[in-house]
Parts: C-alpha cells; structure tokens; sequence
C-alpha cells in the first residue's frame, strides 16, 4: 500500500465528536497527519498534535486498524499493556490456521480469501515469511459438508472430498480410518502469528504511527477525553478499543454478558530428527470432531487440546499446561498421528480466546460514549483475517461507506448474552 495520504481520508467521523473530545486539537491532528504521511516513511514527528485515532490493542482487531488507519492518513497512537505479540494477548502464541471453509457464513469464506491475498502482499512488504501454505484437512457432518461444497462451487473455491484410503494414499502418516468423508482445502494453510503482530506493529511505527505500552481505560462520558493511558487523559478525535480478552473488564454493562474468554491449551509434539512428514511441506493442517492441529513450522505439530469453556483471566491466570490435557493429547496423537506416538511435547501454550454469542464478531460505536468504538469478540477466527479486519475498521472509524448488511452482522444489537457452557 502506499504511504500517501487516500482522498478518501474524512474528517466527519472524527470531528463531528469533537464537542466532548476537542474539536480544534483534532482538527489540528488531522492536518498534521496528512502532512506526516506524506513524508518518507519513519520520518520523525514535526510535532506533538494529538492523535486523530487512538487504537487500544496491538492484537488481530487493533494492531491491524492501526495500521490501516495510519496508511489511510490519520495520525494513529497505538496502545497495548503488555505490547504487540506477547504471552497474554489472544493473537500471540506461534501460530495460526488459514482456512475459506466457514459453512454457510459467506462473509468469512470472502474475508479469508482477502486476507490470504493481504497476509502473501504483507509479509513482502515487511521482509519476513509470515504464511505457510499446506491446505487444510476437515471433517464434517453430512449436512454441513452438502453447505460447503454449495458455497465453494458457488464462489469457484477449489476442495476435494476424499475418503479415508484416499487421505492414507496422499499423507500415510495421518489416520482418518474413524470417518467416511475428509474434506480438503488446498488453499488453506499456516499463519505466524506472534512475529505477525510484530511485523505489524514496526510497519506502523515505521510509517509515522506511535506505539505506547500503557494501561488504557474508557473515560466517562462528558470528560475532556474519551481513554486515559497509566490515569493520564488522551485526548483524541476517536478511540478504537480492541483490546481482546479486556474488553468485558473495560466496558462491563455493555459487554461483560455478551463475551466469554474460556482458556485454551496449546501443545506441540517435537518430531524424530530425521522425520520431516510432520512439516508444513508434507501435511496439511486437520480439524476434525476432537480438536484441531498445525502442522510443524519449525517448532513442533500444533495440537489444541479439547477443553470446556473454563473462564481464563488474561492478567493473573495460570499459564502452566494441565497434565490431563496433555494425556488427551497424547490419546489424539496415537489416534490421528501414530508415527508420534512416545514423541516429547516440545511447547506449550495457555491462552483464551473471546466468545461472542453467535460467533460473529461485535463492531460497534459505543451507544453512551461519543467517538468510542470497539472491536472484539474474535471467536477463534478472527486472527486469519487480521489484515482484511483492519481494512474494514480502519474504514469505518473514518466513516467510509460500506455494507449496512455487514454492519448490521457485527453491531451491539445483533449480539446477545453469551455464557460459559
């Protein structure tokens, strides 16, 4: 993408909060942002205006608006409480799967083409390799496979329905024997994720955003600001909150009932050293009616263990992998991978993920607060879509048209009160 400033860049959605937010410094902001984004990437600041957009989260929602935001030409500050890719976010950990395959939920399938497109343009642009494609193997009920085939023939998406010899014949060291059908989706594959955010973040800071580590929280309504970073106010046009497994705890009336953060245990099974038929290049990933798996990119096969939704808390909860999960794991890798059987658990990860009620995610205006938005509810997917996610709320804190339908799907009022099960 270019560094110059998009035509398309308004003023509207930001100034027209300015009776609670600071017209004139936004105004301001704005202006000195379009001159900023005209200069040679990672030139320094001409001055200290405020920040047309202030984005708290550095994870899938916000790490990647930012620099959306910031490459559509509004001057960005980015804060984050631990930084972009650590430990606690929901968008650190090694890596995560690419899939089109979502049912009937079209949206997904086109966001997911999208970001494949972005993820390959990306990791050029940012000089790392951040996608691996190996394609992906499901398995589904006979139902949900008759949606899916209907969607992908619809939208010329490529798959193959195979039966369980025609799985061993392609990839021996996998055992589909307990199924009839394996559908399989060769444009799937296997994202970085915690180098991703990374990567996202330096792009930003590189082209004239400014990063903070700091604890952001909402203002009430009527102050001189809509957030306060470490108690101080700042001021700002709009303020993005997409903080992940946080925002129940920032906005608690309005979200604390409508996203769960269940924990999540992550394994990885460590290879023989001269067996290679566990990497990327020689197995898809799988998500089957157990769990789902990763597989090798230098750092061992990526098993998800199969937890109920037991509440995590991202600041104080533990981190430490459970045995009895790690026995579920091993229970899979002798059903799904015999050739790993007695094999070391190399890693491990504890992480939460962010449930709404429905699985779509929630993208609103804040009803009370003025210029506020927030961004969450990812429900396990919303990681592989990060750069078409970041596209879509970049152009809707700038108050860009758009789809009303879409709008519509992810909005406060499309979303009810979800509970742990």
């Amino acid at each position: 993408m270019s560094d110059t400033p998009s035509p398309a860049l308004t003023r509207r959605g930001l100034l027209a909060t300015g009776a609670g937010l600071g017209a004139a410094a936004a105004l301001s902001a704005t202006s000195s942002a379009r001159a900023q984004v005209s200069a040679r990437p990672g030139a320094p600041a001409i001055n200290r205006n405020l920040p047309d957009v202030a984005v708290v989260g550095a994870g899938a929602f916000g790490g990647w608006a930012a620099l959306s935001l910031r490459e559509a030409g509004a001057k960005v500050t980015l804060v984050d409480a631990y930084g972009p890719g650590n430990p606690r976010a929901s968008s650190g950990d090694e890596s995560r799967l690419l899939r089109l395959s979502y049912g009937p939920r079209e949206i997904y399938t086109r966001w997911a083409r999208r970001a494949q497109t972005l993820w390959e343009q990306r990791q050029e642009e940012f000089g790392t390799r951040l996608f691996y494609p190996n394609g992906s193997l499901r398995t589904m009920s006979a139902d949900a496979l008759a949606e899916q085939r209907a969607l992908f023939d619809r939208l010329s998406v490529p798959y193959e329905v195979l039966s369980p010899d025609e799985v061993h014949a392609r990839w021996p060291q996998v055992d589909f024997s307990e199924y009839e059908t394996v559908f399989y989706e060769p444009t799937g594959g296997v994202v970085k994720a915690r180098e991703a955010m990374v990567a996202a973040s330096e792009a930003f800071m590189h082209k004239g955003g400014t990063m903070r580590i700091g604890h952001a929280k909402a203002a009430p309504a009527g102050g001189s600001a809509p957030l306060t970073v470490d108690g101080e106010p700042l001021a700002c046009g709009a303020a993005l909150f997409a903080c992940g497994p946080w925002l129940p705890r920032v906005f608690p009336e309005l979200l604390g009932d409508r996203i769960v953060t269940p924990r999540r245990e992550i394994f990885y099974v460590g290879s023989p050293i001269d067996d290679h038929r566990y990497r990327w290049e020689h197995l898809p990933n799988i998500a089957d009616s157990h769990t789902y798996t990763a597989a090798d990119v230098d750092y061992g096969t990526k098993i998800a263990a199969n937890l109920r939704d037991v509440p995590m808390d991202p600041d104080d909860g533990d981190r430490m992998a459970s045995g009895f999960l790690r026995a579920q794991v091993e229970d899979y890798v002798a059903r799904r991978f015999p050739g790993l059987v007695g094999q070391p658990i190399v890693a491990t990860r504890v992480c939460q993920v962010e449930l709404s009620d429905n699985g779509h995610f929630i993208i609103d205006r804040h009803p009370d607060l003025p210029g506020v938005w927030v961004a969450g509810g990812g429900s396990g997917h919303a990681f592989k879509m990060g750069p078409t996610i970041g596209e879509y709320l970049a152009a809707r804190v700038l108050d860009q048209p758009g789809d009303s339908a879409t709008d519509a799907l992810f909005s406060l009022a499309s979303h009810k009160a979800r509970t742990h099960e």
